[in-house]
Formats: structure tokens, C-alpha cells, sequence
């Protein structure tokens, strides 16, 4: 395993781990939460959100493919199942590896309210997995939603040997997209979302981002964040 390094520039904190999208996966026995729909009063805001994402990382550059967009077809869990979703900082937070946005998530001070009640919305649905829709999106790129075997059937097209019916069902996608849900603070006017993606043996990115309503459009925010890179 790689020495694992935290880099500290202005606006992330950034984590080089061998980490991939396979880690979202639960191993064989482990803990599991059946999928939920989406509540209908964030839905809207969410898949504007994860719409406005695509693409994600290191994949938006011209160099990778833009024809169609992979996504989970569940939301991913930032804090695993056996942790607790309020995880207090503790002596040893700057070394915490974790993903837990009360330690690796850090507002500007006029949105310190804001991300006070995020983080209450987070309390509550951390553990919840959400079934996601595949006729939300507002993309202007096919969005295909992938069940487990699916996913797994797209990582192995990443390999020399993979089989060629299965790249051809894949093609023009660059990457595996996932996302958690959204949290909103109490007037849905700020959000936070974890979002990843798995372009192929160690290529892989994880990351929180912050999201203001303005104009009547969810806009980026440049908010410190954990962030961690294979």
C-alpha cells in the first residue's frame, strides 16, 4: 500500500490512497441497507445537482470519452453502516482518513450556519440508501444507471483481457459515477454531496462539494473538503 500523504492547498485537503470505486461496495457479509426511493421534496434539487456533475474529476478532460454517463443506480454511503454518522473531532482528527464531513468538510465562516444545519440533515439520512431514477437527469449525455452486476461487468472492461461485447456496451463512457444524497440546509439553499468516480484500476476520486442556490441556480462553492485520489 501506498504511504498515505495529506496535502494541504487553499481549497481541499487532498489524500492520495489506492483507493477505487470498488471500496463503495460491500464485501461478502458485510452490513447492508435496502434502498429507499428518493423523498420527493429533494429530489428535484438533487438531480439538478448531480446533473451539473457530469463529468466528474479528472474525467472532464478532453481526452476521456463524453458520449455516455455511467452512474450507481443507488446513492453511496460517505460514512459506513458500523460508524456513526455524528463523529465528533477527536486528538487525532488531522490524521482521521475518514470521509465523515463533521471532521473533512470546512465552511467559509459566513456559511457556518448553513453548514450547521447540513450537517443535522446528514445526521439523520446518513446510513439511508436512495434508488436513483434514470429519467431525472437533465444531461444532455445518455445517463445509464448500473445495478451491482453491471458495475462490476464495466470495471472488468477496464482490463486487457475484457470481453468485447462487454466493451462495446460500455463504450463512449469514461468513468463509474457515484453519489450520495443530498443534504440541504433548512431553507434548501445550500447542499452538500459526496460524489466519486472509478475510471479503472487505480484511477479513482472521491470528494465532498458544496452547492448555493443562486439566481435560481445551484452553483459550486470553493469549500475546504477531504478528498482522497488513486
Amino acid at each position: 500500500m501506498r504511504r498515505r500523504r495529506l496535502l494541504r492547498p487553499v481549497w481541499f485537503l487532498a489524500v492520495l490512497l489506492p483507493v477505487t470505486l470498488l471500496s463503495q461496495s460491500a464485501p461478502p457479509g458485510a452490513q447492508q441497507v435496502a434502498p429507499i426511493p428518493m423523498p420527493s421534496d429533494r429530489a428535484s434539487d438533487s438531480y439538478l445537482i448531480y446533473s451539473s456533475l457530469m463529468p466528474l474529476g479528472e474525467t472532464v478532460g478532453a481526452g476521456w470519452p463524453h458520449d455516455l454517463w455511467l452512474v450507481q443506480d443507488t446513492t453511496v454511503l460517505a460514512v459506513p453502516l458500523d460508524q456513526p454518522c455524528r463523529e465528533r473531532p477527536t486528538a487525532n482528527a488531522g490524521h482521521d482518513w475518514g470521509m465523515n464531513p463533521h471532521n473533512g468538510v470546512h465552511p467559509p465562516k459566513a456559511r457556518e450556519q448553513d453548514f450547521k444545519e447540513i450537517l443535522q440533515d446528514f445526521d439523520a439520512h446518513c446510513h439511508e440508501v436512495l434508488s436513483l431514477s434514470a429519467t431525472a437527469w437533465q444531461t444532455t449525455v445518455p445517463v445509464h444507471l448500473l445495478t451491482p452486476t453491471e458495475q462490476a461487468e464495466f470495471q472488468n472492461t477496464r482490463w486487457e483481457k475484457a470481453d468485447e461485447a462487454a466493451r462495446a456496451k460500455y463504450k463512449g463512457a469514461p468513468a463509474l459515477y457515484g453519489f450520495s444524497e443530498v443534504y440541504f440546509n433548512e431553507h434548501h439553499t445550500v447542499a452538500l454531496v459526496y460524489a466519486t468516480h472509478w475510471c479503472g484500476g487505480l484511477c479513482g476520486e472521491g470528494f465532498w462539494i458544496a452547492f448555493a442556490l443562486e439566481n435560481g441556480q445551484w452553483k459550486r462553492q470553493n469549500w475546504a473538503a477531504m478528498r482522497w485520489i488513486s
